[in-house]
């Protein structure tokens, strides 16, 4: 079921991480900062590789870990879908009211599963795309979560560009298949380009066919990490019709199992990483 956020949570959700000021210790001054959240990208530069079923199934485990700290962002303006993949029929505001002006992004959060937050977009949105200023948008929120989750549009366009900019890192979703992998280098060019880090690799949709490039190829075609092989997978498309994501809907099935290892080794990654800001 699909919850709004209590009226008074809204009010004040990105206000929890705001400085505080004027507390003393000892007769010193002391700020206290707020958290800042990081930002992770879902990209791929071809569309139906499974990049926003990635999204769904990561933010849904992820809440769990982090609690309420864990939002999932739709940034694909044209062909929306992230809130279907989560049940969410009647998506209210959405961030295309936010690009346009016409809300505050607090508005646009919905809450899925008890802990996962959501900012979906509009299949039925009737104005033109606006001018994209996603990262304005998005940076409100660093101060409330853990973890800011994009599920970027396909391709290389404005909307993807726009997403990329925001990401302190992305996570690259491509296919075994020949053409997939050569439109995937091209993410790595723009991810270089705006230099921003790569987290890793994930094939998914995964037949284990004779005509597909296997996994070691791949690795060394696209010379990165590969942190997640996913299984073509029945259950994925049940789940989708359901509107449950498939590590909810069908946990013991092999995609939603490989989607929990994903989980693990970014949660892994973002605990050693604040760990070592705190040391620092």
């Amino acid at each position: 079921m699909v919850d709004r956020l209590p009226l008074a949570r809204e009010k004040s959700i990105f206000g929890a991480g705001d400085v505080l000021r004027g507390l003393t210790r000892r007769g010193r001054q002391i700020e206290i900062k707020p958290r800042r959240a990081r930002v992770m990208g879902i990209f791929s530069c071809k569309g139906g590789v499974g990049k926003t079923t990635t999204a769904a199934n990561l933010g849904t485990l992820l809440a769990e870990k982090f609690g309420n700290g864990v939002v999932v962002v739709e940034a694909n303006l044209s062909a929306p879908n992230l809130g279907l993949h989560l049940g969410i029929l009647d998506a209210g505001t959405t961030i295309h009211d936010v690009l346009a002006g016409a809300a505050p992004m607090e508005k646009a959060v919905r809450v899925v599963g008890g802990s996962l937050h959501v900012v979906p977009g509009s299949v039925a949105y009737e104005g033109e795309i606006p001018l994209i200023d996603l990262k304005g948008c998005i940076e409100p929120m660093r101060s409330k979560y853990r973890l800011i989750i994009i599920d970027s549009a396909p391709g290389l366009g404005v909307e993807a560009v726009a997403a990329i900019k925001s990401c302190d890192e992305i996570l690259v979703i491509t296919n075994p298949e020949i053409p997939t992998i050569a439109s995937t280098l091209r993410t790595f060019q723009a991810a270089e380009r705006y230099r921003v880090p790569i987290t890793g690799v994930v094939v998914n949709k995964v037949k284990g066919k004779r005509y597909e490039v296997p996994i070691l190829e791949v690795r060394k075609t696209l010379g990165w990490p590969i942190v997640a092989v996913v299984p073509d997978d029945d259950k994925v498309r049940e789940s989708l019709t359901a509107g449950i994501p498939v590590v909810r809907y069908a946990s013991k099935s092999p995609a939603a199992k490989e989607f929990v290892k994903l989980a693990a080794c970014v949660f892994e990654r973002l605990t050693k990483a604040r760990e070592r800001r705190a040391k620092g």
